[in-house]
């Protein structure tokens, strides 16, 4: 994960014929390195609060879900193991889908510029990536 400061955010990963037995792997990596960054970058402390806020208000009780893919998202929302129920959608794939891409567009709140993602190697991608 690359960050520049009002040139945006260059994300990356690289898929491989090992990996391709896990679901949406490369993928959910991406993201849970640009969750470790936001985290982590003392520069826009204030940026950080809002994204999370954003997030626990978007995912509520739900949130327990993604960390199962996104295990960062832990440094930003506060996790409740006791509450994982499916709310949104009666199918769990479905669930998840409509979490991450909620959680995706709200960390891309967060850059100033555009996200650029490259993903080497596609041609090992499962199908849901």
């Amino acid at each position: 994960l690359n960050h520049a400061q009002n040139s945006g955010t260059f994300l990356g990963g690289k898929f491989d014929q090992i990996q391709y037995s896990q679901p949406l792997s490369v993928i959910a990596t991406v993201f849970d390195d640009m969750c470790r960054f936001i985290a982590a970058d003392v520069r826009s402390q204030g940026a950080n609060e809002i994204v999370a806020l954003c997030l626990e208000k978007a995912l509520g009780s739900q949130a327990i879900l993604l960390s199962k893919f996104l295990p960062s998202l832990s440094n930003l929302v506060t996790l409740d193991s006791t509450q994982s129920t499916l709310s949104y959608c009666t199918d769990s794939a479905e669930s998840v889908r409509f979490l991450f891409c909620k959680t995706v567009e709200i960390l891309s709140s967060y850059s100033s510029g555009p996200i650029t993602i490259f993903l080497d190697d596609v041609q090992w991608a499962d199908p849901a990536s």
